[in-house]
């Protein structure tokens, strides 16, 4: 199919959308226009009723023919007696989260043959875990200090030296390239 056949549809397919909107703008309009005017003469009633008293006004509910009458209302049911109160609870010693731990492997089986602090235990394996890098049981430093080496790592290609932004331009362009040598 040649250009100008191309360009020529193209404007066909315009032409037939602008007819299409052209005429969805008249409906609506028209409509709009209608309720406008409507509303407009509901605004003239009003005034002319207030200014010139011209129209009856509208009886209460109850005193029009077409209202029933009230029902009577319902007697109310009794109340029932209110429970009494509980009693206090005994106030409860504030303990340190260490003294809970070191009472954690009280009463345990094997108390006597592997003694086991809970605290320390949580000290110990966090240095343990955070000791290649540095953090010194800090998880927060290890978390930070693998995401950098993890991103220099990622970006050694593009040579970004870990800034993320860089490597994805780098990338952005390397694609380029290979494209338009294709």
């Amino acid at each position: 199919m040649s250009i100008r056949e191309q360009e020529r549809r193209q404007k066909q397919a315009e032409k037939r959308i602008d007819e299409r909107m052209r005429r969805s703008d008249r409906e609506v309009r028209g409509a709009m226009d209608e309720r406008s005017r409507q509303a407009d003469l509901r605004a003239g009633e009003v005034v002319r009723r207030i200014e010139k008293g011209d129209a009856d006004p509208r009886p209460l509910p109850g005193l029009r023919e077409d209202s029933l009458g009230s029902m009577e209302s319902m007697k109310s049911m009794e109340s029932s007696e209110s429970m009494e109160s509980m009693k206090s609870a005994d106030p409860v010693m504030e303990v340190s989260a260490d003294a809970e731990a070191r009472e954690m492997g009280k009463d345990m089986p094997l108390e006597e043959h592997v003694p086991f602090n809970a605290a320390e235990a949580e000290e110990d394996l966090a240095r343990r875990i955070t000791e290649d890098t540095g953090g010194h049981g800090d998880p927060h430093a290890h978390n930070e200090q693998k995401a950098d080496e993890m991103s220099r790592r990622m970006t050694e290609d593009t040579g970004a030296e870990g800034d993320m932004t860089k490597h994805a331009e780098g990338k952005v362009d390397q694609m380029g390239q290979e494209m338009f040598e294709d």
